[in-house]
């Protein structure tokens, strides 16, 4: 039995009972996967190796460089309380969904791939004879070209054609693109800065107190 085109996730499994999710328990749930850090009454970590570069820190350089930057240097990957909820959410719908599709011949979950000091997992490859079709999950909240580009990287990786991105309700069709891989490119020479890149929407960021305390401005 093989898979030939992947179904939208809620096509597949079931998401409903996950709606009801509150911040309090996705935050139990998040403690019994690992250590869970209280920085300010609403912003909460948990730790993170930057020192390899992965495609998936592709939706923290979107969402500002300069935060990027601090938490690579703190080591720690930095949530809100409300976020809890989407981070939990979304691991469970991806465990399912790669639970489900195990059940093909020619799908292989969780797929690491590594060049260099670029590592990532795919969440799931087709098999389609002799070529690799990366399949992406996505039920968090990143922005859609952040995914695209995220599926760029894995599919120049993968030397294909193109790729599948997988939300709730539909299924998208992503073509190879290797320009995504200048962005990489920029990601490694923010992190490898000892300066933090520019940033002036940080009176309206909640993680400005954080940023703001590594960088001695307060």
């Amino acid at each position: 039995m093989e898979l030939l085109r992947p179904r939208p996730i809620c096509r597949l499994i079931n998401c409903d009972d996950l709606e009801n999710l509150d911040a309090e328990g996705a935050l139990e749930e998040l403690k019994k996967e690992q250590e869970i850090f209280r920085l300010f009454p609403d912003i909460y970590a948990y730790r993170y190796d930057f020192k390899r570069i992965s495609p998936s820190v592709i939706n923290d350089f979107e969402y500002c460089p300069r935060l990027l930057w601090v938490q690579h240097k703190l080591r720690l990957k930095l949530f809100t309380k409300g976020s809890a909820v989407s981070l939990i959410r979304g691991r469970l719908l991806h465990e399912r969904y790669e639970r489900a599709v195990s059940v093909f011949d020619n799908v292989i979950i969780e797929y690491k791939v590594e060049i260099g000091d670029l590592v990532g997992v795919i969440d799931v490859v087709v098999k389609k004879g002799r070529n690799l079709i990366p399949v992406e999950i996505k039920a968090g909240t990143a922005t859609r070209e952040a995914h695209r580009r995220q599926l760029q990287i894995y599919i120049h990786l993968l030397n294909a054609k193109y790729g599948y991105l997988v939300y709730r309700n539909r299924v998208e069709i992503v073509e190879r693109d290797d320009n995504a891989l200048k962005l990489l490119k920029e990601i490694r020479q923010i992190l490898e800065s000892d300066k933090p890149p520019e940033n002036k929407k940080c009176h309206s960021c909640v993680f400005d107190i954080i940023c703001k305390n590594i960088l001695g401005e307060i």
